[in-house]
This record gives structure tokens, sequence and C-alpha cells, in this order.
């Protein structure tokens, strides 16, 4: 039986961040920011005195857990804000080609999309959908771009000033994916981390090589790289390179956002048994789905609920069902730790004890499981 333990960060962690450049609350004003732009945009979409319903498209490459869990956060707040009953989601505007298909696929949907008067707002989910979308860019119909895994290595934004197109809203911490390198680092030392990609914008940008390259030079361990994954990032493309990666030494790996390692289409145990039979310890960006399914460590990088409040507030207020004077919900980046200790003992690691205090989530099957009150497991 498995156990779940919840925590609250309240000790000094001292395998943490430096006060400066490493600190993972960034008091950097730029470290967090929604792009909610133009009044412009909001003016044109603001059509209250009309009882239509306003149409919101939904755009993604593909389909992927994560994009369909925001999109169901995302839902439930707009709920809450009594808007829902507001808006309508048609299934014609509901854009999916597939992982699969070619950019000019990508391309020509976008251009439908904008090119339809009766949109009044666009979901785009992922890096694909909101690239293509802001080439085929008309200016005026706003785009809400939602889990994109690295807004300003793909050009989405400006690194910098964290600016983007005057019709896209979308929320954006600077320097995120080099401290979920740094933490993992330092939580449990490596030596050759291996990471998988398709070589391609996109496929380096799921999988953080940009950022895995940087942290790799400052600290000292080596990056091992497999850019031979097929485009859709299939399980036997994964597997093969999987495979490779532990031919060449590595010591850890890192399960990034690819398509091969959604549990919903895929079932990466095999993978995972593969490489804990060789020792080498797993990472996981996404935290507790890869966790309780038996990666070593993770580091959750979205709060589902608190992004979907965020989200859902920015559409209210760009289609016009929420006045500037309500204060919008703000999204303050604060990861989760979260273990596995039955992996830990697979692979005979001793956890330091610091990492277990301040973990958030820990997985392990010798505690006995928590009941709630009513006595249901």
């Amino acid at each position: 039986m498995r156990c779940l333990i919840h925590g609250t960060v309240i000790l000094f962690f001292v395998l943490s961040w430096s006060v400066a450049s490493t600190c993972l609350a960034a008091d950097d004003p730029v470290a967090e920011r929604d792009l909610v732009l133009g009044s412009d945009v909001r003016d044109d979409a603001r059509q209250a005195s009309s009882g239509a319903l306003k149409k919101i498209a939904y755009f993604e490459a593909g389909p992927y857990w994560e994009f369909e869990l925001m999109r169901k956060k995302v839902t439930e707040s707009l709920d809450r804000l009594r808007v829902l009953d507001k808006v309508q989601f048609p299934e014609s505007l509901h854009v999916s080609p597939g992982w699969g298909a070619d950019s000019s696929v990508y391309l020509a949907e976008a251009r439908k999309l904008m090119a339809d008067p009766s949109v009044d707002l666009i979901m785009s989910m992922g890096t694909v959908a909101t690239k293509a979308l802001l080439t085929e860019n008309n200016g005026r119909t706003p785009i809400v771009s939602i889990d994109v895994a690295d807004p300003a290595g793909s050009g989405i934004i400006d690194a910098e000033t964290g600016k983007g197109a005057v019709n896209l809203t979308l929320q954006y911490t600077r320097d995120k994916w080099q401290k979920v390198f740094v933490l993992f680092h330092q939580a449990l030392p490596f030596h050759k981390l291996g990471i998988l990609y398709h070589d391609s914008p996109e496929g380096r940008s799921y999988s953080n090589v940009n950022e895995a390259r940087e942290v790799a030079r400052d600290r000292g361990f080596a990056l091992v790289e497999y850019a031979k994954l097929d485009q859709a990032e299939s399980a036997e493309s994964c597997a093969e390179g999987v495979r490779s990666l532990v031919d060449q030494g590595i010591d850890a790996f890192y399960i990034s956002a690819l398509n091969c390692f959604d549990w919903t289409q895929e079932n990466p145990r095999k993978i995972f048994n593969l490489l804990h039979e060789r020792g080498i310890k797993t990472f996981a960006r996404d935290g507790s789905v890869h966790v309780r399914k038996g990666a070593l460590m993770g580091l959750s990088t979205l709060d589902y609920v608190p992004l979907g409040e965020f989200y859902a507030g920015r559409i209210a207020r760009l289609l016009g069902f929420m006045p500037e004077s309500v204060p919008m919900v703000e999204h303050q980046y604060s990861p989760k730790i979260t273990l596995n200790m039955d992996t830990a003992r697979e692979l005979n690691l001793d956890v330091p004890l610091v990492l277990l205090i301040t973990a958030d989530e820990i997985f392990d099957s010798s505690l006995a499981p928590i009941r709630d009150e009513s006595g249901a497991q």
C-alpha cells in the first residue's frame, strides 16, 4: 500500500538556492510575469452588452495529459467565477492535428482560427500550437497560452523583458528550468545526466536542453544527449534512446515532457525498470505523476489549481466579464519536492535527512496508509 505524506516547507533547506540567482522564489520582479497585454485587445474582445455566448477555440498540437488537466482546471475556475455559463467551447473549434503532423498543418489550422470572426479567444496549449498562432497572428484575437515548456527559449517572448505579442497572455517564470536542474544535482548528486529529445527547436524546449547544458557547465557534471527521437516521441524511440544512454554510462536520467512519458497514452514502466536495474537515478520535471509511478525524485513545476485560477481570471477579463477594478489572481512559483522511497531503497540510496524533512510528498509502501475522517483510504 502506498502512503502519501504531505509536508510544508518551514525549515531552512541546506540544499536550497543561494540568496542570489539560485533562489527558488525569486524576488526579481521580472522573474514572475503574466503577459496580459494591450487595452486595445481587451476593448476589441469586450462585448458585454450582447447576450451571445463568447466562443473560445482550443488549439493543441496533439493530446497530452497536462493539456487536458490544465483545461479542466481552467474550466473549473471559470465556473467558480460564474463565467462558464457565458462562454462556449464549440467542438468545431477544438483543433488537435496530432503530434506527427507536418508544421504546415499546424500553421494552416492557426490561420483558420485567426481568420474566423466568430472566435472571441483562443486557448492555446503548448509550444507548437502557440508558435503556429503567433506566426499567423492577426494581432487582435486574444491568445491565452498555457503549458509552454520554455517561452523564452522557444522565442515566444523576450527572455529579459518578458514581452511578447500584444494579444498574447501567458505565465512566465524566468530561469525556472535552470533551478530545477540545480536542485536535482544538489539534492542527490550525479556525474552523468542522460536526456532525450527530438532534434528540433520544440523538441529541445520540451526537454529543457539549453538549460541542462548551462547548468552542466556551471556545476561540472556531464550531459549525455540523445537527439534521435522521432517527432512523435514514441515509446519505441524513447526506449532505443534510453538504451543508448545507458550504454554510455549515465548515472542519472531526466524525465522531461515527452509523449513517451505520458501515462495516459503510454506505459513508461519498462523504461523506469531498465534505468533502476542499472542503478540510475531518475528525476522527473513533472513531479508527482511520475514519482508516484516509480521515478526517484520529482519537482512539481506547475501548481494546477492556482494556475487554473490565474488563467481563468485573465480569460474573464479579456472577454469583458471582469471589470478592471477587480484585482487579478497572481501566480507565485512554489515548486514541490516529491520522493519515492521504494525506488530509493531499490537503488540502495541513503536519502539525506534534510531532503526527507523538506519534501512535500513522499511515496513509501512501507508506511501505513493515510485515512481521512470517514476511514476511507
